[in-house]
């Protein structure tokens, strides 16, 4: 793989949980693909902007925890195969290990097919470390009106208007904006099962893979709203689904999942629930069709 970016973490990106938040973890890695592109003559530095409307799916791991000061190193390659599908993964550049990586599949012909070929390519069984594990197969609900959603047993998490400083130069959302709004929501939903306090002083959610799926993209000026709703529970790992709405039009914009869990923010490890809370998120999982 190519190395595209380097760089590091810093205090203003980190979240309660003292590590790199998701939303600039995927800048890092939308950097890296980005820098990867250009460098290889597949997109044109004019063209960076049209970018976020040519991305259909986006399959992000989080293999391990980013702290602060940490120095990171951005890799690139493409993966053989049908369709144009792009791998990129953040790397601990002292230790070399993985701290997250991103499979970014492309609409077709929105990247020069013969600068692809001449691309670096990695096969599949190359890149173990980056293929989905929890979350296997697309959400599929762009039907779904915000009526119908609430009526599945999704809740309203996360509202406002997309901001021109979370777009590209055409006024588009950028993908690890997307990301941060619902990280940014995802407080009431946990909040609804876990004490603040408790939260934010001994434990926190921590994701360790989410796939977003477009069909649609936001644009500077536009309203938003982030449903959300559990989709399983298990002691030590929940999945969870996440739409977003442009309440304008009611059009469903994003289908997205997450595999998460509860962290000790003392030990910085997984901590297995107690019934109580696991009766609390059962309480709250959706109906999926």
């Amino acid at each position: 793989m190519q190395l595209t970016f380097r760089g590091s973490v810093n205090r203003w990106e980190c979240d309660e949980n003292d590590h790199l938040n998701v939303r600039f973890c995927e800048q890092k890695l939308y950097q890296t693909m980005v820098s990867g592109l250009i460098r290889n003559g597949c997109l044109e530095p004019s063209q960076v902007a049209e970018l976020p409307q040519a991305i259909m799916r986006q399959h992000i791991r989080f293999q391990a925890e980013s702290r602060l000061a940490a120095p990171l190193g951005g890799y690139f390659s493409f993966v053989q195969g049908p369709g144009i599908q792009v791998a990129v993964e953040l790397r601990h550049e002292v230790t070399g290990a993985v701290a997250c990586s991103m499979l970014c599949d492309f609409a077709p012909d929105s990247l020069d097919p013969k600068q692809v070929l001449k691309s670096p390519m990695m096969m599949p069984e190359d890149l173990t470390h980056l293929l989905p594990r929890g979350i296997t197969q697309d959400l599929n609900l762009y039907h779904l009106s915000i009526e119908d959603a609430s009526a599945m047993g999704f809740s309203i998490i996360g509202a406002g208007v997309i901001e021109a400083d979370e777009c590209s130069e055409s006024g588009l959302l950028l993908p690890y904006r997307c990301m941060g709004r619902i990280s940014d929501s995802m407080p009431h939903l946990w909040g609804a099962i876990f004490p603040e306090r408790q939260a934010s002083e001994e434990e926190g959610g921590a994701v360790v893979e989410f796939r977003r799926c477009y069909d649609g993209v936001l644009r500077s000026g536009e309203p938003f709203q982030v449903m959300s709703g559990v989709v399983e529970v298990g002691p030590r790992v929940q999945s969870f689904a996440h739409l977003i709405f442009n309440p304008h039009t009611g059009r469903c914009c994003v289908n997205a999942q997450a595999v998460a869990l509860r962290m000790d923010l003392r030990a910085r490890k997984a901590i297995t629930m107690d019934q109580q809370a696991l009766d609390k998120l059962n309480a709250k999982k959706i109906q999926l069709p």
